[in-house]
Parts: C-alpha cells; structure tokens; sequence
C-alpha cells in the first residue's frame, strides 16, 4: 500500500480494474498539501460478512520524494460498491457526507452531482477537480487549524459544506 500511495500521489488514481473482489485494497481518492498527503484505500474485513473499511495513508513530503509512518488509520465505511454498487443510501438525501478524520485530515464521500471539492483554511479556498472512485473523498491540511470541506457542482454551485473535525 506505501508503494502503491506514492504511485497515486505521483501520478493519480489508477483505474479500477475490470472486476472488484473483496481481498482487493483499491485507491479510492487522495489531496496532497505543501508539506503532507493522505490516500485512502478501500478495503473489505472479513468477520463472518464482509464489510468496507477505509484506510487512511499518510504522507510527508521529504524533499521531492514522500515518506509514510509504519502504521495509519483505519475506519468503517458505508458504502459497499461490490454489494451495492449503485447505492447512495449512506448520502441520506445529500451532496456530501463525512466519515470522521483528525485535525488535519478529513474524509467522506458525495453524491454523483459533485465535481469539485474545497479546502478553506485561513481565509483561503483550495478547489480541486474531484478525482474519486465510488464518490469517496478526502482532504489533508499542512497545520492543525480550522477548516472546512466544500462541494461544488459542474457549473461551479455549492452544494454542500461541513465543518473540519
């Protein structure tokens, strides 16, 4: 998963490969700042019934390569796109929703109608196209200071905005 992160942080998200098991772990989105990134990797747990889970991988710029601590953070997840792929119950009805994070890194996932997403922090908007699987996304910031995640339709509309951890 190091190996794979770096891949994606240097070159993006790979495409999906043409059939999804559950002892795969796929990289679903990522968000690079100056001195930090996070890629998240879906993956399934087995206890008795698969269920989703979220890895978060993080990393530290280290010059012009990226480094990664010897452990990360795991957390469930709702959507399960090999068992409901088309599902947007987890959504409830909105643009964005949250799965939780730390004070420098946040995650969720959005309706299909998003297309960009925003960090603000300190009076300032990163936007960025949102390059995802399965609608996931995720943010990292360089400092822990308040921020707050933005989601925005093609023709630019906000559609949604939550508050960071």
């Amino acid at each position: 998963m190091r190996r794979t992160g770096i891949e994606v942080l240097r070159g993006g998200l790979p495409p999906l490969p043409g059939k999804l098991t559950y002892q795969m772990s796929i990289p679903v989105a990522y968000w690079t700042a100056n001195l930090r990134a996070v890629v998240l990797f879906l993956g399934w747990e087995d206890e008795e019934e698969w269920f989703p889970e979220m890895t978060m991988a993080t990393f530290t710029r280290d010059g012009d390569s990226w480094t990664s601590p010897k452990h990360w953070m795991g957390t469930g997840w709702w959507h399960d796109p090999i068992a409901n792929p088309r599902s947007r119950r987890d959504l409830g009805g909105r643009a964005m929703v949250t799965g939780g994070g730390s004070e420098t890194v946040m995650h969720g996932r959005v309706a299909p109608a998003v297309k960009e997403i925003g960090l603000i922090q300190n009076g300032h908007e990163d936007r960025r196209p949102l390059e995802s699987h399965f609608g996931a996304w995720v943010v990292c910031t360089d400092e822990p200071s308040p921020f707050r995640v933005t989601a925005y339709s093609k023709s630019g509309v906000m559609l949604a905005d939550i508050e960071g951890p």
